[in-house]
């Protein structure tokens, strides 16, 4: 089920603006786990209508995101793995769906 109508704009901004960004990230296997089940969350939160856990979601993706170092004896980055990238993308389509659009066909912000 569908359900975007206790959603509001800013929130849906702030969570294709991070989905946008996780393609760039370098992240450990652990931490793309991690982005993983947040990813869950945001897509229970989204078919819910569940505007409190969709921003709560989107902030912990945020928080999610790379760090400037590893530590000594980490595992080494990599970028998106494809089944987190398919998510991804499922999402971003969910939420740009109904979103206004600019005369080049562009969701307007």
């Amino acid at each position: 089920m569908d359900n975007r109508a206790g959603l509001d704009r800013e929130t849906v901004d702030d969570a294709l603006d991070v989905l946008r960004d996780i393609v760039l990230w370098k992240l450990t296997p652990q931490r793309w786990e991690q982005v993983t089940l947040i990813l869950g969350r945001l897509a229970d939160a989204l078919a819910a209508g569940d505007p409190e856990e969709l921003r709560d979601a989107v902030a912990d993706l945020e928080l999610s995101g790379p760090t400037r170092a590893l530590r000594i004896g980490g595992t080494e980055t990599g970028g998106i793995p494809e089944p987190v990238l398919e998510r991804r993308n499922t999402l971003v389509h969910s939420l740009s769906r109904d979103q206004p659009k600019d005369d080049d066909g562009r969701p307007s912000r």
